[in-house]
């Protein structure tokens, strides 16, 4: 037997999938639905965070909760290599980049440890927002030495796939990567294109290897776990 917000949760997305609501319509509030399904205010949010995470709906703080449009889905498993720019073409999505800034800096002692930095180097950072169909789905920040791409990097880089365009433009190849999955906190900060869906997200951190194992760059990357679900085949 399904429990009451699973039910209510469900009886909307329903009402969802059937176009009783249009794309960016508000829902009705809390207390209007606390009213039409007879439950407390505590298990209509349950409810409205399962349509979140579900991807039918968002919620702008503030304002209410309101109709996406036809949910977007991306599989991936977390087993196999595979760029944001492949995820997304996967799923027969249209990718491309919002916000994206190109800056160069020192860096920090952590970037010195994992891509194997002298203190005197620099680093690049390609600081941008990926988007499937037009729909902010991650927010990525790849760091690289300029000893590997060279000072003339932000005129060389193509939208798109980094590992393509070290490829066809560096002829570097990256083989693999190193990645660690932890928990997004305040101290994360986040565009507001991606805060405002607030819809639940998972930080990858990843550093990509040349077929020697060098490494070659780290990104950090916040994907919206409502439309990309990650999976891990155990044996």
């Amino acid at each position: 037997m399904l429990n009451r917000y699973t039910a209510i949760s469900e009886a909307l997305a329903k009402e969802i999938e059937q176009m009783s609501f249009s794309k960016g319509e508000q829902l009705p509030t809390e207390s209007e639905l606390s009213r039409r399904f007879q439950a407390s205010r505590e298990t209509i949010r349950k409810a409205l965070k399962c349509l979140i995470e579900s991807g039918h709906i968002y919620s702008i703080q503030g304002s209410g909760y309101f109709i996406r449009s036809k949910g977007i889905h991306m599989e991936s498993t977390i087993n196999r290599f595979t760029s944001i720019t492949e995820l997304i073409r996967n799923a027969n999505l249209v990718e491309s980049d919002l916000e994206v800034q190109i800056f160069k800096r020192k860096p920090n002692e952590n970037e010195l440890q994992l891509l194997d930095l002298d203190k005197h180097d620099s680093v690049f950072v390609v600081d941008r927002i990926r988007a499937a169909s037009g729909e902010p789905v991650v927010y990525s920040q790849n760091i690289m030495s300029e000893s590997v791409v060279g000072p003339d990097f932000p005129e060389k880089f193509n939208p798109g796939s980094l590992t393509d365009c070290l490829k066809h433009k560096y002829g570097i190849v990256v083989a693999e990567a190193l990645m660690e999955i932890r928990a997004v906190t305040d101290e994360d900060m986040l565009p507001y294109r991606l805060k405002q869906s607030n819809a639940p997200l998972l930080k990858f951190i990843q550093v990509h290897y040349d077929p020697k194992t060098v490494p070659i760059f780290l990104s950090y990357d916040y994907m919206r776990n409502d439309m990309i679900r990650f999976f891990v085949r155990r044996t």
